[in-house]
C-alpha cells in the first residue's frame, strides 16, 4: 500500500485549510484577522513539518553541521513534500539562508479572480504560511532552533528567509 497522497488531494486540503483560517472573504478581512490566520497555518506547517522530517531522516545518518541540514531540507524533505527541490540556496555563512522556489505548486494553484487581483500578494503570503512552518518544523525536528520568514514575489514565486537561533541570539 502506498503512503503518499495525490497531488491534488494535497492541494485542495491545503486550499481547504486556507479558507478555513482565514474566514469567508480573505479580501474582506482586517490585519489582524490575517496575521491570526497566518500564525494558524504556520502553527499547523509547524506540526506537519516536524512529523514528516521524523519519517524521512530515520534512516540516514546524522548530519554534520547545519548547512548539511539545510541542503536536506532543500533536496531530500522538500522533494518528498512537493515533488520537486528548491531552486536556489544562498547563505551569507552567518546563519542566514535564503531558499527560493520559483515555481511552488501549492501558489501556482490559487489564481485569484478579477476582483481580487489587489489583495494577490496578501493571499499568496497566507498560502505560503504552511510551508514556512513546515520548514521550521522540519529544521527544530533535526535540532536547529531557527526563525523562519517568506516573501511572495509573484503569485508562484517565494523565498523563505532562515534565520538560526544560537542560543544567546532571541
Amino acid at each position: 500500500m502506498s503512503k503518499e497522497v495525490a497531488e491534488s488531494c494535497f492541494a485542495m486540503l491545503h486550499m481547504e485549510m486556507v479558507a478555513l483560517a482565514a474566514g469567508d472573504d480573505v479580501a474582506e478581512a482586517t490585519p489582524a484577522q490575517l496575521q491570526v490566520a497566518a500564525r494558524r497555518l504556520e502553527s499547523a506547517g509547524f506540526e506537519v513539518g516536524l512529523r514528516l522530517v521524523e519519517r524521512h531522516s530515520k534512516d540516514r545518518a546524522r548530519f554534520a553541521d547545519t548547512l548539511d541540514i539545510i541542503k536536506f531540507i532543500c533536496k531530500d524533505f522538500w522533494y518528498e513534500v512537493y515533488r520537486k527541490q528548491i531552486d536556489k540556496l544562498q547563505t551569507n555563512n552567518r546563519g542566514v539562508f535564503m531558499l527560493q522556489d520559483n515555481k511552488h505548486r501549492l501558489l501556482s494553484r490559487c489564481s485569484p479572480s478579477l476582483e481580487r487581483q489587489g489583495s494577490a500578494k496578501e493571499l499568496g503570503s497566507l498560502h505560503a504560511k504552511f510551508p514556512c512552518g513546515l520548514i521550521r518544523g522540519a529544521l527544530y525536528g533535526l535540532g536547529v532552533n531557527a526563525s523562519v520568514g517568506v516573501e511572495v514575489h509573484k503569485l508562484t514565486s517565494c523565498q523563505f528567509t532562515i534565520r538560526i537561533q544560537t542560543p544567546d541570539t532571541k
